[in-house]
């Protein structure tokens, strides 16, 4: 296990208050997840190694049943991608750091890209650490990030539909990542399993794959 994978088990141990050795084991797993969401809904979550099934109760009779049930009822996934090692490539210069003066322009572009998109993205420059491109007056990328533990952040990313596929998107994601993981945090980056633009910035920042999650209605 290299140390990486490590720190991303210590992070979903934590999570799911589970010991980390059970998590990493081959197979399938069953887990009671003690989170409020886990009262909602079932999820299975794949790594490279196990597939762990999370449930309110930790009771399954018939795993491979519940895996079946839960693909079939799919309502929602999330591919999870971690990095803990500055991005390689020097820092883009027109990124700088966002503040609450930046707030008008943080709403300015979630009008433009749409309220679907936003909340996916779920940034805001008074997150603990926000970076963004500003061109003639306009927002046009923001990155921020929000803890998931003392020693893991969530970074989001949205782009202005106009300025997309220009790098932006990757500049600011990068940007952030140099700026966490100088200071020894372990970054997170999760998307849609069909969203292949957040798919290309994930591999073009580094982030390297590491879970599928998928959820369904219990």
């Amino acid at each position: 296990m290299t140390p990486s994978e490590g720190r991303i088990l210590a992070l979903w141990s934590g999570i799911l208050g589970v010991d980390a050795a059970a998590l990493d084991a081959d197979g399938l797993v069953v887990v009671r997840d003690p989170r409020d969401v886990a009262s909602t809904r079932n999820a299975i979550m794949r790594t490279a190694r196990a597939t762990w099934l999370l449930t309110a109760d930790g009771n399954v009779a018939d795993a491979q049943a519940f895996v079946a049930d839960v693909e079939a009822r799919e309502r929602g996934n999330a591919t999870f991608h971690y990095r803990d090692e500055p991005p390689n490539g020097a820092a883009d210069p027109r990124v700088r750091v966002l503040d609450a003066a930046d707030a008008p322009l943080l709403a300015a572009l979630v009008e433009r890209a749409g309220a679907d998109a936003a909340e996916e993205a779920d940034v805001d420059v008074a997150h603990p650490l926000a970076v963004g491109i500003v061109e003639d007056g306009r927002l046009l990328a923001i990155a921020s990030l929000l803890g998931e533990d003392e020693r893991t952040v969530d970074v989001g990313v949205l782009v202005d539909p106009s300025a997309r596929r220009r790098g932006l998107g990757t500049a600011v994601v990068a940007d952030l990542t140099r700026r966490a993981t100088g200071r020894g945090l372990l970054v997170q980056y999760r998307r849609r399993r069909d969203n292949e633009g957040s798919a290309r910035l994930a591999h073009a920042c580094g982030f390297a794959p590491w879970a599928e999650l998928v959820v369904a209605p219990r």
